[in-house]
């Protein structure tokens, strides 16, 4: 039988193509002898994903940190941080919505003292450098998206004997409007989740 640890190590695949990354860039980057780092680049060779720090959070649930990149000659992230972890799934970790340049990552958001659900998706939209939320609770590594036009998503199921085995109403086929969502500035990013717990929130504005 394979440990957790050896689960891990199969599932996951450093693959930077043709990408210079260079670690040393990267907020809090770790060896570790236990885990791989991932990397992904986007179906229109746009945006690389590196992903590392994976690290098990929990019974056979894991979490990393993130550095987008958007430059393959250019080793520094567009957008790093060595605080917000996201939920990492060898199958999806991710969805890009290509025509909104946006990309979409399950949040451990856990909160005792708030009323907010607990594993929230959290955008980000690299190009204009925002992030925002889409409240959900656990049951949103069961989910994911697909873009229908700019700025439009429908829910999608990820993993649907999961969600049949839950026997809840489902979020299948919800329609999100992103422009409907509150916006952030990136440079607020290592503060995700005391923006998403906080009960007055002051969003980025476009004008």
């Amino acid at each position: 039988m394979f440990s957790h640890t050896d689960v891990v190590r199969k599932l996951k695949m450093k693959n930077t193509k043709d990408w210079k990354i260079d670690t040393s860039f990267i907020a809090d980057h770790k060896i570790s002898g236990c885990t791989d780092d991932y990397f992904s680049e986007t179906i229109d060779g746009k945006y690389g994903i590196y992903i590392y720090n994976i690290d098990e959070w929990r019974m056979m649930s894991y979490a990393g940190l993130i550095a987008i990149y958007s430059d393959k000659e250019n080793s520094k992230p567009l957008i790093n941080s060595s605080i917000n972890w996201v939920w990492y799934d060898n199958e999806k970790t991710f969805d890009y919505a290509q025509l909104s340049d946006c990309f979409i990552f399950r949040k451990p958001a856990f909160n005792e003292n708030s009323t907010r659900p607990d594993f929230p998706f959290i955008l980000i939209k690299p190009t204009e450098k925002i992030f925002g939320f889409i409240e959900w609770d656990a049951t949103s590594i069961y989910y994911g998206f697909t873009e229908l036009q700019k700025d439009k998503l429908t829910v999608k199921e990820v993993h649907p004997k999961d969600l049949e085995n839950l026997n809840i109403p489902k979020r299948t086929n919800e329609i999100i409007e992103l422009k409907t969502i509150d916006w952030f500035e990136i440079k607020h990013f290592d503060k995700a989740l005391d923006i998403y717990h906080s009960e007055t929130k002051k969003p980025f504005s476009f004008m």
